[in-house]
């Protein structure tokens, strides 16, 4: 049994590292710079070299807790968005972070314009709450945190529009390759009332729905398609990245595309890796049916609660046993 949770233990710090694969490979400057072409309206009649060259210069880099009264970790800013520290699990257990936050400046020839972007990536589609509820949330807490650091006492006028981008590894059927987005619009009732946007519109939420590579209609989809959802090796990844996106091959970025190729978060998602954590044979999950998959992954995820807890072996044992009956 101590063998078998130590495979367990090692699984899951495969499982985090890939996370972290996923937010740094994000968090490139390069991969920004089309999310915010594609996906901020502000950004769209700008080129990627423009976006890259003049919208990073003033940014926010750290750890930022979600609520107020949760602690804010340490600001750095390196050459790359790092977010490395930004999910710590054992410091951090049962608090919620931002995955990427930063403030990214729209060139203007009278007066700059700063945003500030939350970008989230978000791998199950089977969650206990609608997404765009979490999303809403987000750009409310980006909006109701700038008072005392964008904006003090009533300066309302201050306040910075948000934008919370959501980027779905395994979009649920009829989301696969698309994007949606939500922002606060008028509507006038009785009159004819007409406010300036840039007054009232102050929060985007956009969801990302990723899918196969050959069906995406945009670039922004397919270049996500490539690095997160692509069966392709890392050479014939790489290669779409370079040639057809501009991105220049890091040693950052290839290292995590060939970390991302040799651990697919795919087959984990799908109860394969969860089988193995379970102790289950390895195969045995394939052809079984949907909703015996369903309680494999609820087990898994109690599983790793009791083993950080520090739960019994035995305790454990018999949980995972009733769960899966």
């Amino acid at each position: 049994m101590q063998s078998s949770m130590a495979n367990n233990l090692d699984l899951i710090k495969q499982k985090q590292q890939y996370d972290e694969s996923v937010k740094k490979l994000l968090s490139e400057k390069s991969i920004l710079a089309w999310i915010l072409k594609e996906c901020v309206d502000e950004f769209a009649g700008f080129s990627i070299n423009q976006i890259m060259k003049d919208s990073f210069e003033d940014i926010e880099v750290s750890t930022i807790a979600v609520d107020q009264d949760e602690e804010d970790f340490e600001v750095s800013v390196p050459p790359q968005i790092d977010t490395s520290n930004s999910e710590d699990n054992s410091l951090k257990e049962g608090k919620i972070y931002y995955d990427i936050r930063f403030t990214a400046k729209v060139p203007n020839e009278d007066k700059s314009i700063f945003l500030i972007i939350n970008v989230e990536e978000q791998k199950s589609n089977k969650l206990s709450y609608p997404i765009t509820k979490r999303a809403l949330y987000y750009c409310s807490r980006l909006i109701s945190a700038q008072k005392n650091k964008v904006f003090v006492n009533s300066h309302y006028e201050k306040i910075r529009k948000v934008y919370s981008i959501w980027v779905q590894m395994n979009a649920a059927e009829g989301k696969a390759n698309t994007i949606t987005k939500y922002h606060i619009t008028e509507k006038n009732i009785i009159g004819n009332v007409c406010e300036k946007p840039e007054n009232y519109d102050l929060l985007t939420f956009v969801m990302i729905g990723l899918g196969k590579e050959s069906e995406a209609k945009t670039s922004i989809l397919r270049l996500l398609d490539v690095i997160f959802v692509s069966k392709g090796n890392p050479q014939e990844k790489k290669s779409i990245l370079e040639n057809d996106f501009g991105i220049p091959m890091t040693l950052s970025i290839d290292k995590e595309v060939n970390f991302m190729c040799n651990f697919s978060d795919a087959i984990y998602e799908k109860g394969i890796e969860e089988g193995r954590l379970l102790g289950i044979e390895d195969g045995k999950l394939l052809g079984i049916d949907q909703e015996k998959n369903k309680r494999i992954a609820m087990a898994t995820e109690k599983m790793n609660e009791l083993i950080k807890a520090g739960v019994s072996e035995e305790l454990v044992k018999n949980i995972m046993k009733s769960l899966l009956e």
